[in-house]
């Protein structure tokens, strides 16, 4: 097997799928399993319809997403199978823009799943990011500041 792909950051720049989905591309790998979280036009702690939203993080974002990455691989694949890349996006996003997208590459589906749902989840709970929404008829709201 070549050497695995473990690339977790922040990005101010659109994500480029195809290219997080190639990072973990490899021959020994029988499975891919992706999460692709997009900007939507409504959120249940919206008043009406979401046209655009802002995201901000913490200064130590970048290396807490590592970690996050370092922690869920070190719990789920001691063995050192899985080829990781997780992204998520800051700044300013319109409707349809990619915000968070995660690729797990293994041997097996299994496997593949697990990582890719509990890097997700982990990346939602813990990582200091913060979500303004702006709505069509100009209010804005912030969500997620629990963090």
């Amino acid at each position: 097997m070549a050497d695995l792909t473990r690339i977790a950051r922040i990005a101010t720049d659109e994500v480029d799928l195809a290219g997080v989905l190639a990072s973990v591309d490899d021959p020994g790998h029988g499975a891919v399993a992706s999460f692709v979280g997009q900007v939507r036009d409504h959120d249940p702690e919206a008043g009406g319809r979401v046209v655009a939203l802002r995201y901000t993080c913490h200064p130590d974002a970048p290396r807490l997403v590592v970690e996050i990455v370092e922690r869920v691989l070190r719990d789920l694949d001691p063995q050192g199978e899985a080829s990781v890349h997780a992204v998520h996006r800051v700044g300013d996003l319109e409707v349809g823009d990619l915000a968070l997208v995660v690729a797990v590459g293994t041997a097996h589906r299994d496997l593949a799943f697990t990582i890719c749902r509990a890097l997700v989840e982990a990346v939602k709970h813990e990582l200091p990011v913060w979500k303004q929404q702006f709505e069509a008829d100009g209010t804005h709201a912030w969500s997620g500041l629990s963090c």
